[in-house]
């Protein structure tokens, strides 16, 4: 016979998965809330005209940089001192390890061209 003074011990495990849910779901929300911020900032940044050296990449080829930016690559190459031709498949990175620039410096280059266009696009009458 049962002893009545004892009852029963209750389950633990639907508790704990409860918890263990809880804790999934507010990691869940919190990495998807940190995404949504961070393309928030960078779109109020691309509104705003502002050119961080972070959008610009090491695989970006001069002529991608031409389609995307409108600068012309004539001009990124007399920016960083490249030869007037060939390399068209070399990427920034290529281009700086070959030629010894320094990429933060060459990106910063590359920014400022960037910037100077989308300025003069933005100036009236144009």
């Amino acid at each position: 016979m049962a002893n009545p003074d004892v009852s029963p011990r209750p389950a633990r495990w639907p508790r704990r998965l409860a918890v263990a849910a809880l804790l999934v779901g507010l990691l869940l929300m919190s990495v998807f809330a940190w995404r949504a911020w961070r393309q928030h900032d960078y779109q109020t940044r691309l509104a705003t005209g502002e050119i961080q050296v972070d959008t610009l990449r090491g695989w970006m080829t001069l002529s991608y940089i031409e389609r995307v930016h409108g600068v012309p690559e004539t001009q990124l190459r007399q920016a960083l001192g490249l030869p007037a031709s060939g390399g068209g498949d070399l990427s920034l990175h290529d281009w700086f390890d070959a030629q010894g620039i320094d990429p933060l410096e060459g990106r910063k280059k590359v920014e400022a061209l960037i910037l100077q266009r989308r300025l003069a696009a933005q100036e009236p009458g144009r």
